[in-house]
């Protein structure tokens, strides 16, 4: 750290003073007006980061009865005007019983309101539920005895998998489609004949959100909890039931707690860091695991071949202190007979096995390394596949088994319903041109998929003279197809928007790149009845303002149109997008060849968004010369919408598209 800058710093949950003592004497000393911030539940430890100093800590109130009452009752119905009357009475003594605790009030709240029918029985009986929990503890334990409550009222089904979630350390931030698919593949959702199990599971999912169990980290435009993390309290309380029920084994060689170990748990979670010298275990019964998940280095992971019975497998394979030319033997993975999910993250080269596994739904390889090996493999029931292919590997080699019958091909995997795919390009252009018209006949050829999301990686910068052009106009399109998107940053684009997309009335999500935006184009999107995100990457725009009309769109509620070289007009007339919350804009702020930008843009605004009620957030960016006129232009038109969205506008150097850590961020409201 620079003894010359002024930094604000910010430690959040200390537990020890040693840690404190450890990580200040990285600080550099002086007087430069930097601040420190930490935050801690411990007294010693606030007094050891204030130097003694006790005027330096602010110790955290309750709530008081006020901003309490609020909590309570804006989390149950809403509002405090809209409790029914019958239900006043009893609400009040809870919220008053909950002492100023938020997470309490909070936790109660949620389990009154999980509840299908709000009965005054209920309410009674949970108020006296309370007051016996409360009554005989200090304040400092009642959010744990809240959280506790709250916990013994779940149904079997969402325990087991709440429980699951020790799996993983304080803190982690867990993506809800991975949490979803292992949840499946362990057999902890119950359904019953028609159901969609990863429907179910996702209702599991959301109704834990619901009980504040879980808090969404990271929400998309539609309402939908990418990510998520939960409260070190209420991980404290998995941990403890997990350990009661011999529910999973978590050993976490970075911290000092101590865990009981039994013998008999179902799930083991294996965080070892960089420890050298770390092993599992020795009295698990290898056969009774079901779950492995392992974190550290090569040398420290455990033998696979043990574990004859695992449905899932997450390693996370470090090779510090590997030679060059090591490799992770996974082979041993073709004796998990009935492994339903596996993912792995490798800076390591992995080998991969090569025979067959016929249960495997879930397959995530796209944070590894691995090795051109011959799969002569078939995955009769994968679902998921999520893989980066090779840099030597040739794209077509994978699609293609008359080319190299040796290895793995794409195009058998009859049931797949979600591909992932990032390659690499070394190639000339017309090769690359020749392997992306394969991977649509490829897409095309799988009828049960509804995801498909591509990123190609290339070696050359991405300037116009390096891009190939594809159409993909002749695929035939997976008729359940809902999600397809090609990534901005690959040296492909499409020469326009392909004619098939227009066929397709299952699709809600698409990402496109494309070499203009003619009125027929336009035309495909908005004629898309089902389209609920867009976000299109214009090469070239057109000379003429774009407008949008009342035509189409209908249910789109997010928006992203970039414009990667040069700068367009943008109009959106009366009751354009009327479901649209959120839109954002990016331009090229560069005026043409031989014009001033003055004299171009003058009186001109570059959008008019003037008819849209409904937004909720404006984003812009602006790269180039004229990028801070435009910004001020912008600020202008957007300050003064009817719905006060929020709205983000920045200003970027003209050769950082992409580049986020360039960006200079002008947030306003």
């Amino acid at each position: 750290m620079s003894t010359k800058q002024k930094y604000l710093i910010i430690i959040d949950d200390l537990w020890e003073t040693s840690v404190w003592d450890i990580i200040s004497h990285a600080f550099p000393e002086g007087s430069r007006g930097s601040t420190i911030v930490t935050t801690t539940q411990i007294e010693d430890v606030a007094v050891a980061c204030s130097c003694y100093q006790s005027g330096h800590i602010f110790e955290m109130k309750p709530l008081d009865d006020d901003h309490s009452r609020k909590l309570f009752f804006n989390r149950l119905f809403g509002s405090e005007s809209e409790c029914p009357d019958e239900l006043k009475q009893v609400c009040d003594e809870i919220a008053e019983i909950c002492d100023g605790l938020p997470l309490a009030t909070i936790s109660i709240a949620s389990l009154l309101l999980s509840q299908p029918v709000m009965s005054n029985d209920f309410f009674t009986y949970i108020h006296h539920s309370v007051i016996s929990c409360f009554s005989a503890v200090p304040t400092s334990e009642r959010t744990r005895q809240a959280l506790n409550l709250s916990y013994n009222n779940l149904p079997r089904y969402l325990k087991t998998c709440l429980l699951y979630l020790n799996m993983y350390p304080e803190g982690y931030t867990f993506l809800k489609g991975d949490l979803v698919k292992q949840w499946v593949a362990e057999g902890l959702i119950c359904t019953t004949e028609g159901q969609d199990i990863e429907k179910v599971a996702e209702s599991y999912f959301y109704q834990l959100i619901g009980r504040s169990f879980i808090q969404p980290t990271c929400v998309n435009y539609y309402n939908e909890v990418l990510s998520c993390q939960v409260h070190d309290m209420v991980h404290d309380l998995i941990a403890h039931k997990s350990a009661e029920e011999n529910f999973i084994m978590p050993i976490d060689y970075r911290c000092q707690k101590n865990v009981s170990l039994s013998h008999k748990a179902r799930r083991l979670s294996l965080i070892f860091g960089d420890a050298r010298y770390a092993k599992t275990p020795a009295n698990i019964r290898k056969s009774l695991v079901r779950s492995v998940r392992f974190s550290g280095l090569l040398e420290s992971m455990p033998c696979l071949t043990e574990f004859k019975l695992v449905r899932v497998l997450n390693l996370q394979l470090s090779g510090q202190g590997c030679r060059d030319n090591d490799m992770a033997d996974l082979t041993g993975i073709s004796e998990m007979f009935q492994l339903r999910y596996l993912k792995i993250a490798s800076d390591v080269c992995i080998k991969l096995p090569n025979h067959v596994l016929q249960c495997l739904g879930t397959l995530d390889i796209t944070d590894a390394r691995f090795a051109p090996v011959p799969w002569d493999v078939n995955f009769p029931r994968l679902l998921h596949l999520h893989m980066s292919l090779p840099v030597e590997r040739d794209l077509l080699d994978w699609i293609d088994r008359t080319r190299s019958p040796s290895l793995m091909s794409l195009g058998k995997l009859n049931h797949l319903q979600e591909l992932h795919l990032t390659f690499s390009s070394l190639s000339t252009f017309q090769h690359v041109a020749k392997n992306m018209e394969a991977l649509g006949s490829l897409i095309g050829g799988h009828r049960n998929l509804k995801t498909v999301a591509v990123a190609q990686v290339s070696s050359v910068k991405n300037t116009p003279a390096s891009k190939t052009y594809i159409s993909w106009d002749c695929m035939e399109p997976p008729p359940l197809l809902q999600r397809f998107e090609f990534s901005p940053h690959s040296s492909c684009i499409f020469s326009q928007v392909p004619s098939w997309v227009g066929k397709h009335g299952n699709l809600c999500i698409l990402k496109i790149v494309v070499k203009g935006l003619p009125a027929h184009c336009a035309d495909i999107l908005r004629g898309l009845p089902a389209l609920t995100a867009l976000s299109l990457y214009v090469e070239t725009p057109p000379d003429d303002t774009i407008i949008f009309d009342k035509a189409g769109f209908s249910v789109l509620k997010y928006f992203k149109l970039t414009f990667m070289r040069g700068i367009a007009w943008v109009n959106f007339e009366a009751d354009a997008m009327p479901s649209l919350w959120k839109l954002k804009l990016v331009f090229d702020a560069i005026p043409p060849l031989g014009q001033q930008w003055e004299t171009y843009a003058h009186n001109t605004a570059l959008i008019n968004i003037d008819y849209m009620p409904g937004l909720r957030e404006i984003f812009t960016k602006f790269r180039g010369a004229a990028a801070d006129l435009e910004y001020v232009s912008m600020i202008g038109v957007v300050s003064n919408h009817p719905s006060n969205p929020t709205i983000d506008v920045q200003l970027a150097d003209s050769g950082s598209y992409g580049n986020e850590s360039t960006e200079a961020e002008i947030t306003t409201r």
